[in-house]
């Protein structure tokens, strides 16, 4: 699962950035780190268990639909 969850990512990160990083990026490979201990490109990531909070959260933020980002991927405090 990590492996979509990080084609989701860099998919929403290209349609919000255009060429850059947004903050939900940087977010979301930190979230990787703290939550599992590797980055979402690790080799492992196939066979890695994620948190089924992790897997829903970040799921919103790609589609689209999770209130922490505005609508370049820029957090809101």
């Amino acid at each position: 699962m990590l492996h979509e969850l990080h084609r989701m990512m860099r998919e929403y990160n290209g349609r919000v950035a255009y060429g850059s990083e947004c903050q939900a990026w940087g977010d979301f490979v930190a979230s990787c780190y703290d939550e599992i201990g590797m980055a979402p490109w690790d080799d492992r990531g196939d066979t890695t268990d994620v948190p089924t909070e992790m897997v829903a959260y970040w799921t919103d933020v790609a589609n689209g639909e999770n209130s922490d980002y505005d609508l370049d991927g820029g957090r809101i405090d």
